[in-house]
């Protein structure tokens, strides 16, 4: 069964990945179901990608927190701290496959932000001399080459009604879908250049509102 939960962008990525903090306290694994996370380019995003003057060749970005709040007593699941790279040919990626406690999930949530002074980051994308960064997209703008990058935090929160069910014995996935097609297009349906800072608010803005979740069981 696949359940829309909420639309705010179409996102899904990873080619390295740190995570921490599974809460699966006083939980009986022989109740547990296993759970996919994946994250992808929204379906079509990348052809429509291809016809703009905005190219992209690479996303990456730096997850600070990813979580499923439970209810009724179910734990919460969480991941921490971990660097995605969104494959911009629309294939998916998956993040995490394991095991969950089964019961209900009613909120989840998503946090893109700068690496901290103690998170342990040697990519020049997201680190660099001039500071730290939650997000870069690399491509070509009317052929030519940008590098957008962002130090703003990029937070998105879904509430999953009907909550997530997860039985026992189920093989539930998650999907993170990212519409990257609309991130660089302004109000009025008029291009954005990467390069120009002026632009950052609105790209920013823009990522944050192209992101869906969505879930099958």
């Amino acid at each position: 069964m696949k359940r829309t939960i909420f639309t705010l962008l179409t996102l899904v990525i990873i080619t390295g990945l740190v995570f921490t903090g599974c809460d699966t306290a006083e939980t009986d694994l022989e109740e547990a179901s296993m759970l996919q996370v994946q994250m992808r380019v929204a379906p079509d995003a990348d052809q429509a990608n291809q016809t703009s003057a905005v190219i992209l060749e690479e996303v990456k970005l730096f997850v600070e927190e990813l979580e499923l709040d439970g209810t009724n007593g179910t734990s919460d699941f969480e991941l921490e701290d971990f660097i995605v790279i969104l494959p911009v040919d629309g294939s998916p990626r998956v993040l995490i496959e394991t095991e969950v406690p089964a019961g209900l999930y009613d909120e989840f949530e998503f946090e893109i932000e700068a690496p901290g002074d103690d998170d342990e980051i040697n990519d020049p994308d997201l680190r660099d001399e001039t500071g730290s960064y939650s997000l870069v997209a690399k491509g070509t703008y009317n052929g030519d080459e940008f590098r957008f990058r962002t130090d703003e935090d990029i937070e998105v929160e879904f509430d999953l009604s009907p909550p997530l069910e997860i039985s026992e014995g189920d093989n539930t996935t998650l999907i993170i879908s990212v519409d990257v097609a609309s991130w660089f297009i302004g109000p009025g349906g008029d291009e954005l250049d990467p390069n120009d800072p002026d632009n950052e608010e609105t790209i920013v803005g823009n990522i944050k509102n192209s992101i869906q979740v969505e879930y099958n069981d």
